[in-house]
């Protein structure tokens, strides 16, 4: 029996059998599975033109998807391949019509080996060439005519392709859980349709292979009108777990379901009858069966599951009640709300002070009044790492929490190293932690590493996709490189999910800046001042573009009001320093910075690259507080808002 074929382009190797693709050094290059199916199409049908319609169809099959959605896929490959759209090696834009892979591809007909792929392996030129044919000279016949002759069959033949991947042992591992429907509109229970999904997300995270998207990227689809293939469509996940539930006083109704994605299929389904007290068997019930039902489908699988005390859950109805509306409070990072979260916490732990994730939960709700309340750092961080701490002391390698102890190290005891360690070890315990790979790939932005900063980046975003915090902050990472046209879809995409979030409408108003447009740039920076619930930075941010306007009397008059906030009031004094240097005010600026690195304020940590900070970089005192904090062993990086 022969090899599956594998394809050679380049410094990589892909191996579609094995859904994967190497670099010539040997390491895994990730890709989310649209992008691996876009990559093979292109490689197995390399040199011809394929029209953008049909793939479509292809990528999409049965579903109808806007042109930026392929082009968002065509970008992503570009970037992983660390190709470039004007000067491209692998891709080709074909202007209206389609695209082309234009790098010489060649099939491999020798298994791969165990350890590092040697370079001869994929050098196109040497020795290997007497074990490999042209891509061009192997591709059956009628794979060309349906390429060639207009696509007419190419969604079928694609369409048919996944489905028999499926079928055997191809990892298609991304997976979300949609909050459960109510069976009776009468009798919802909000909380626990959500619930339920949360639940089911913290179980089956931990599955070894399983990449799950989070509850905050899933709480928007919940409702008895939800349609789970248009939510796995926005989600970009292969199978989607969906279900309705009914509380009748202790009495709990659940079904539950098992969807493949490319084609709607169920491939388990299950229902419970049990007393409300019991949610949490049904829980591990559903999440036991979708992970048994993957299982031929996963890198790797733990066949023993979890217990819920293991990872951080409670089995106590009420404070798990309390710790879901906390949760759904926190998201909104505005003041009100996150007091409200507090408490709500606070009642969950008193019910049950060994729920770990209850205790994580209070420490993130703490690190969110940073920036959405002008926290005081050491009145975040105190009790953030004692919560933190009470809850590695219940569940010792509790990735979330692991990952919380990382951003004090990052954010308030600026130890760079110690930050990594830990951002690292808590996505060696768990890959599925969306706060972890943030924190990391802020931390390599910062210390010029742009190329894995900028994917860590993506993938916490892939595993939030609804997020307006990490679509918001990708897009300002994406502008500041000058990745223009990556940050205007990524900023469109946080617009969409919250069209009221101010730190979305700061960033819209960089983007009209370098495009030369100041009047509406101001006009999306008084929109974030408006917007904005107990944060002072839209106005700061306000009056430094005003001042590079040549507006300096508003930008002085907002200065003021900043300072009578700071007699009553923390305010954070990075902010008054990039004011004060906006106006041409030096000493007041490094005076500010100088009580910014007192405070621990949060954004010194990324003074080294603020743009906004640039008219002090060459003063001596700016330089000895670089030195000081350690930044001056960095190379240029980036800075967000």
């Amino acid at each position: 029996m022969s090899a599956s074929p594998r394809y050679a382009f380049g410094d990589f190797v892909l191996e579609p059998s094995q859904q994967r693709v190497r670099r010539r050094d040997g390491s895994a290059l990730s890709l989310t599975p649209r992008l691996f199916d876009a990559l093979v199409l292109l490689v197995e049908n390399a040199g011809k033109l394929l029209d953008k319609d049909a793939l479509m169809r292809a990528l999409w099959p049965g579903l109808v998807v806007e042109d930026n959605s392929l082009s968002q896929v065509i970008s992503g490959l570009r970037r992983a391949l660390g190709d470039d759209s004007q000067d491209s090696r692998y891709i080709q834009t074909v202007p209206r019509r389609g695209f082309r892979f234009i790098a010489a591809v060649t099939e491999l007909a020798d298994p791969p080996a165990p350890e590092r792929l040697p370079s001869a392996a994929i050098d196109s030129t040497s020795q290997a060439e007497s074990t490999v044919r042209s891509v061009s000279n192997k591709r059956r016949l009628a794979l060309v005519a349906s390429v060639v002759m207009g696509f007419a069959g190419i969604g079928g033949w694609w369409v048919s392709r996944r489905a028999s991947s499926v079928d055997t042992a191809t990892p298609l591992s991304t997976l979300a859980v949609l909050p459960f429907k109510p069976l009776a509109s009468d009798a919802r229970d909000e909380l626990l349709e959500v619930g339920m999904a949360d639940s089911l997300i913290a179980r089956l995270s931990t599955v070894p292979g399983l990449v799950v998207r989070s509850i905050g990227s899933v709480r928007r689809y919940g409702g008895a009108e939800q349609d789970p293939l248009h939510a796995a469509r926005e989600l970009d996940v292969a199978w989607i777990v969906d279900g309705s539930l009914q509380r009748r006083g202790d009495q709990l109704r659940v079904t539950a379901r098992l969807l493949r994605a490319a084609d709607g299929a169920a491939t388990w389904s299950g229902s419970f009858d049990e007393k409300f007290t019991g949610v949490f068997d049904v829980q591990d019930a559903i999440s036991g069966r979708v992970a048994r039902v993957l299982a031929p489908r996963l890198e790797v699988f733990a066949g023993t599951r979890q217990p819920l005390t293991e990872i951080g859950g409670t089995r106590n109805t009420d404070a798990y009640q309390l710790y879901l509306a906390a949760s759904r409070h926190a998201q909104q990072m505005r003041a009100e709300s996150l007091r409200k979260s507090f408490e709500l916490y606070h009642q969950a732990l008193d019910i049950d002070p060994g729920y770990a994730l209850a205790w994580v939960g209070l420490a993130e709700t703490h690190r969110r009044t940073l920036f959405g309340a002008d926290g005081l750092p050491s009145g975040v961080f105190g009790p953030a790492h004692a919560a933190v701490e009470r809850a590695l002391a219940i569940v010792p390698n509790l990735a979330e929490a692991r990952a919380e102890r990382a951003f004090k190290l990052y954010w308030f005891d600026y130890d760079w190293p110690g930050a990594e360690r830990e951002f690292r070890a808590s996505l060696a315990i768990n890959p599925n932690v969306a706060t972890a790979h943030f924190g990391l790939a802020t931390l390599l932005l910062n210390q010029d590493r742009p190329d894995e900063g900028f994917a860590q980046m993506r993938t916490a975003r892939e595993l939030d996709p609804m997020s307006p915090v990490l679509n918001t902050l990708e897009a300002a990472y994406l502008h500041e490189a000058g990745r223009r046209d990556e940050a205007r879809a990524r900023l469109n995409r946080a617009l969409d999910i919250a069209p009221t979030f101010w730190l979305a409408h700061c960033t819209l108003g960089l983007v009209h800046l370098a495009d030369k447009q100041p009047d509406q740039a101001i006009a999306e920076m008084r929109r974030a001042v408006e917007l904005a619930d107990g944060t002072s930075r839209p106005s700061a941010l306000l009056a430094v573009y005003l001042a590079h306007q040549g507006q300096s009397d508003e930008a002085r008059k907002i200065l003021n009001q900043l300072l009578a906030q700071e007699r009553t009031r923390y305010l954070p004094p990075s902010s008054l320093a990039t004011v004060y240097a906006a106006l041409g005010d030096v000493e007041p600026a490094l005076d500010a910075l100088d009580r910014a690195f007192l405070t621990r304020d949060t954004r010194l940590t990324f003074m080294k690259d603020d743009p906004r900070l640039d008219s002090l970089r060459k003063e001596p005192r700016f330089v000895a507080l670089l030195h000081k904090m350690k930044l001056d062993r960095f190379g240029p990086g980036f800075a967000p808002l």
